[in-house]
């Protein structure tokens, strides 16, 4: 009975090792790689931590790729408005005349199209609001330009010099009254905050993240991130909307400006304009390096994950040649077994038994 009950136990385990050979034959995978490389199991079970890392690494950096390549799209767009509008100030300062409302009603035009850019979504996100993405970062375009609007706020500041006393500027145009002239409006673009009703952070700009504040980042590796701050409070976005909501003035006949205001008018904006053209080259080439290194971080994360795949089928992948050869020798095992088993099944003491 003890010979019985042995080969049969004996026989029990070589169909369990043939039926698992068969199976990681069948695979190309080995049923339980751990058990076989003991201690060395944990480089196995770093290996497939690394590659899910990777994964969420790659997935984060593809999104935030794409993210990227719409603020640059964006950006694009504000650029070649920036020089439309810094062409045709050139323009109209030589012609003056006419020129002078064409350029008004364009300039608010433009004012909207750029407001309606750094507005703009990606993936349920605004592209230009910070850590603020959930809302919209700037004020809707009528509500800047229409009747009632901030633009007629502007045009209030800009006739009315912050000096105590009230200057329209089609009275004088020498040096002092134009500087403060200017400078009035100029309060309403600080970067202190909202001053007043009419400033920038006041009734433009909306949302609680600002430039300078804590960056937007993405996770590129373990305990690394890259960082990247373009908001529409940048200063080329400000200096840009400080120049069109000048030039939006320049057909109001509130303002009872003279020919020689809108000059000064029209050169402060054009300077203001070309300036935010400049930051605006500059912004967009420092998210462009960002850009880039995201990239090539993405591209070094697609060959660590390669070669750890390539790992892990190293240790999880079975040898075609070896397991034939097991599955080939527990066959003949199993069938002498059998054999020996029938054999022993016919003596006198057994049947007995």
């Amino acid at each position: 009975m003890g010979v019985s009950i042995g080969r049969q136990s004996q026989l029990n385990r070589m169909q369990s090792d043939l039926a698992r050979l068969t199976g990681e034959l069948s695979s190309g995978r080995k049923s339980d790689p751990a058990r076989e490389l003991g201690v060395g199991a944990s480089l196995l079970y770093k290996l497939h931590a690394d590659i899910q890392q990777g994964d969420a690494i790659a997935n984060a950096g593809a999104l935030a790729g794409q993210r990227l390549t719409a603020m640059q799209d964006a950006l694009g767009s504000v650029g070649e408005l920036m020089d439309q509008m810094s062409s045709e100030t050139l323009q109209a300062n030589v012609l003056k005349g006419v020129s002078f409302q064409t350029i008004a009603s364009n300039a608010r035009e433009v004012l909207g199209s750029m407001m309606d850019l750094l507005n703009t979504s990606w993936n349920g996100q605004s592209l230009f609001a910070g850590l603020d993405s959930g809302t919209k970062p700037l004020t809707s375009a009528q509500e800047l330009i229409g009747t009632g609007g901030w633009v007629a706020g502007a045009m209030a500041a800009l006739t009315t010099a912050n000096v105590g006393s009230s200057i329209p500027v089609g009275t004088s145009v020498d040096n002092a009254a134009d500087e403060s002239i200017l400078g009035a409006f100029n309060d309403m673009f600080n970067d202190a905050g909202p001053s007043s009703p009419a400033s920038f952070y006041g009734v433009v700009y909306k949302s609680e993240s600002r430039t300078g504040d804590e960056a937007s980042q993405v996770r590129i590796g373990a305990g690394e991130t890259l960082q990247y701050d373009m908001r529409a409070d940048n200063p080329a976005f400000r200096d840009a909307f400080h120049a069109l909501s000048l030039l939006s003035l320049l057909d109001r006949p509130e303002a009872s400006m003279s020919e020689e205001a809108k000059t000064v008018v029209l050169d402060r904006a054009g300077e203001l304009m070309r300036g935010a053209r400049s930051q605006l080259t500059i912004a967009a080439g420092i998210l462009g390096a960002k850009q880039e290194r995201l990239e090539r971080v993405g591209e070094i994360q697609d060959r660590t994950v390669t070669a750890a795949v390539a790992q892990i089928n190293d240790l999880e992948g079975v040898d075609y040649y070896t397991i034939s050869d097991k599955i080939s020798t527990l066959q003949i095992q199993l069938q002498a077994t059998y054999s020996i088993t029938a054999q022993i099944s016919k003596l006198s003491l057994v049947n007995y038994l």
